[in-house]
């Protein structure tokens, strides 16, 4: 995974009101339930798939930043969730293959939809055609944040908070599992982790009623602000009370037209018939290369006899 020096990804609240989404005239609530959505389809395909927790946080973040930039009218919640789950698995260093990624949403689409629960056959233009919109999305989501992918878990500071506070056992489960949940709202494009760290880590010290050090306040020795610890935690507070999500269809273009598709299958052809060429010219050049190394050893081989007899003739003349 690549690392920057400096983490600026992060927006303001002005900026989050005026997503592509509102843009596209989804108002807040939708625009809340299909965040929500679809980082429930993350978390819960990398159960299926057995994968680290990491990666699920991962495709939570990059599924935040994406639609901070593209719209849910444009971009289905479903596809670009498997695109973040299979985008993040390859970053994390646990990655799954695309047939894996797509069985998996298939049968949590059948299961949510209550679809009848048939084996997709991988042959079939319906696989082909997921397989190509999950390579596409993946694109679209790599340009959009620049192929700059890295990102900063609130976990990571979460530890050595609750260390340094030593804290009891109930509380610092408490404060990971509000980070896990953190995932599902916008923290992580308003704040830092640093400060979402602090948020769950008061929020569950509140919970249970746990106290803290508060003179001088302990968030100041971890650079937080008592204002944006208060907002981590409304948001959370504000998540809890939210009723269990539904997807909602507002995509206007979920599917790709059969000329797109057809355009598409061109060019894997042409790239494929490519790497064709390629290789056919390299084996021909190598081979060509091996005849004339070929050739030059016998020669030498040859050159290396008759000096070996010369030498043979002369050193027999003396017995004459």
């Amino acid at each position: 995974m690549i690392y920057t020096a400096i983490d600026t990804f992060y927006l303001t609240d002005e900026q989050l009101a005026n997503s592509p989404s509102r843009k596209d005239g989804i108002d807040e609530a939708t625009e809340t339930t299909l965040r929500i959505y679809g980082c429930d389809l993350v978390q819960e395909s990398g159960i299926l798939l057995r994968l680290p927790q990491t990666v699920m946080a991962t495709g939570q973040i990059l599924f935040h930043r994406f639609y901070c930039k593209k719209s849910f009218a444009r971009f289905d919640v479903k596809t670009v969730a498997a695109s973040c789950v299979w985008l993040a698995s390859k970053l994390e260093e646990n990655p799954r293959k695309a047939r894996q990624v797509i069985i998996v949403f298939h049968r949590m689409e059948c299961r949510k939809e209550n679809f009848p629960m048939k084996h997709l056959d991988l042959y079939s233009k319906k696989y082909f055609d997921l397989k190509t919109e999950l390579s596409i999305t993946e694109r679209e989501i790599l340009k959009e944040m620049g192929f700059i992918c890295h990102v900063e878990h609130p976990h990571k500071f979460l530890s050595s908070y609750l260390a340094t506070l030593e804290t009891p056992p109930k509380l610092r489960q408490e404060a990971w599992k509000l980070a896990n949940d953190s995932l599902r709202t916008t923290l992580c494009v308003r704040f830092k982790s640093e400060v979402v760290a602090c948020g769950v880590v008061y929020a569950a010290a509140r919970r249970f009623q746990v106290p803290l050090p508060e003179n001088p306040p302990w968030w100041k020795a971890f650079d937080g602000e008592k204002s944006e610890i208060d907002e981590v935690c409304r948001v959370l507070a504000h998540l809890y009370s939210l009723p269990k999500t539904q997807y909602i269809a507002v995509c206007k273009d979920s599917k790709m037209s059969d000329r797109r598709i057809e355009v598409i299958c061109k060019t894997f052809k042409d790239n494929k018939k490519r790497d064709r060429d390629r290789d056919m010219y390299r084996t021909k050049s190598k081979d060509r290369d091996q005849g004339r190394d070929a050739d030059k050893e016998r020669e030498r081989e040859g050159h290396r006899s008759r000096k070996r007899a010369k030498n043979s003739s002369i050193s027999t003349d003396f017995l004459y």
